[in-house]
Order: structure tokens, then sequence, then C-alpha cells
């Protein structure tokens, strides 16, 4: 049987963090390496060559590059199409954030019937290639202006956003997901302000949660993140595995649960 194999960017994890992985993978007896890249390189860092399934983790410029390496794209837990806002709010519907958003180019909202006011503005996909946030028009027009200069490869004057009218949040959790089950949550924001806690985790919320993942899953290895607006749970976006932060997640947990699932599926081929 095949076995499982980490590549970890070392120039981009936290130290701390970097150490809990490596501690959780030495525990399970798995094989990792390190390697460092340079940001929005196209290049792939030098990989030893093995027969193992290699699952990297590190940042989004790695995950991208390693998934469009035919031979490496098994061990990133993603896909293009359905890591996007736009299947979210087709699988999902009202159990979204923003169910009440467009997905625009920037051309289409400044040349739009959009009220001259502030805006909620994201990226569709989970290419992180520019921070989701709450924009005035003219910020949205001056960025529209920018984008046929931009050197931002994921980000450019054709390329689909969601906005929406601005939600008040009160507070932000992530879940990490392993074949709909819910290893590890944490929440890590109040008001819109930076706050973890893994004790601050809801009965319902994880209830929540739980209903979600029995409708629909974008992968069987994937992280949610869920916002309490109005008294009600929104899932805010899914993310990507490989290129997701931590909070105050009991991160020895989640890579174990992530190795026994690969190695699960690993043997069932076998």
């Amino acid at each position: 049987m095949r076995t499982v194999h980490w590549v970890l960017q070392q120039n981009v994890i936290n130290q701390t963090t970097l150490g809990q992985i490596k501690k959780a993978l030495a525990k399970d007896g798995i094989s990792f390496e390190e390697v460092k890249i340079i940001p929005f390189s196209d290049e792939l860092p030098e990989i030893k060559e093995s027969e193992a399934l290699k699952i990297f983790y590190g940042s989004t410029t790695l995950v991208l590059n390693a998934h469009a390496n035919g031979k490496y794209a098994e061990g990133i837990f993603y896909d293009k199409e359905v890591f996007s806002m736009k299947n979210y709010l087709e699988k999902w519907g009202a159990h979204m954030l923003n169910h009440d958003s467009e997905i625009l180019t920037f051309q289409e909202i400044v040349t739009g019937d959009f009220a001259k006011e502030d805006w909620f503005v994201r990226p569709i996909l989970d290419d992180k290639s520019f921070s989701g946030r709450v924009m005035s028009f003219q910020e949205i027009t001056t960025l529209e202006a920018s984008l046929v200069e931009s050197n931002n490869p994921y980000l450019n004057e054709k390329t689909l956003v969601l906005i929406s009218k601005p939600k008040a949040i009160a507070k932000e959790w992530r879940h990490f997901i392993v074949d709909k089950e819910i290893v590890s949550s944490s929440r890590y924001a109040e008001f819109g302000h930076l706050s973890t806690s893994a004790s601050d985790v809801p009965v319902d919320l994880l209830k929540f949660v739980n209903d979600r993942c029995q409708e629909y899953v974008p992968n069987d290895v994937f992280v949610m993140d869920v916002a309490l607006c109005t008294g009600a749970y929104k899932i805010v976006e899914c993310n990507c595995f490989n290129d997701t932060g931590f909070y105050r997640h009991d991160i020895e947990k989640i890579i174990s649960v992530v190795n026994a699932y690969i190695q699960r599926m690993l043997s069932e081929k076998a």
C-alpha cells in the first residue's frame, strides 16, 4: 500500500504551528519534508521523488502550483469550480451569509446600477486574489481602474467577484472537517476583531455545521467558516485545507485525522 508524505512550506507557516504539525506527523509515523517557495512564483520547489501520496501544506501559491501539477494534485483537497462562492450559494442558498449577493466583474459593478455607498466585496474563488472587505463605491472605482496594470496573477478586470450589502457580524468560527465530521473548531473573531477561543463553540453552532455537511460538502477534507449574524448562524465561506491557517484548533488532532482518512482511502484502493 502507498504511504503518506507531507510537504510543508517552512517560510510561511508559524514556527509554533509548524512544530505542532511535525509533532503530529512523527507521532503517526508519517514522513515529511520542508520546502521554501518564492511568493507568486509559478515554480514548484524540488520535491523528493517517491510513490507516496504527498499532502501539501503552505501558502496559496504552493497549493495552486502543486494542484496544477498533475502528479501532485491528489494531495491537494481542492477544485477551482467547487471552492467558489457561486457553488456555495447554489448548494446552501439562504444558509450563506451573503445569499443576497451578486457575482459580477469590477467593470460591471462600476458601470451598473449600484448606489454610491459602502459595499462588501470579495473574490468568488479560494485563491486569495484580494482580501474581502467593505469598500466605498469610490474605492471600488479606484481599484477597477488599477486592474489593467495590476501584476496580481489572480485579479484582473475580468475577474468575477461577489458584492453584497455589509452584514453586522457578532462572531466568527472556523471548523476543520474530514469525511463530514467536525474535527476541531475555534472562534476567531468578535465584532470584526481578532478574538480566538477554543471553548466558545456553542452546541447549536456545531449542529448547524453538521446539518450543512449532511446536505453538501465541497471536499472530504475542507474548512468551513461560520458567522453569527442577527441571531442566526450563516456560512461565510469554505476553504481549501492545504492553505488554511489555524487559530485555537487542536492541530495535532486535525493532522492525525487527515492522515487516518487518507490511509483508509489508500487501503481501500489497494
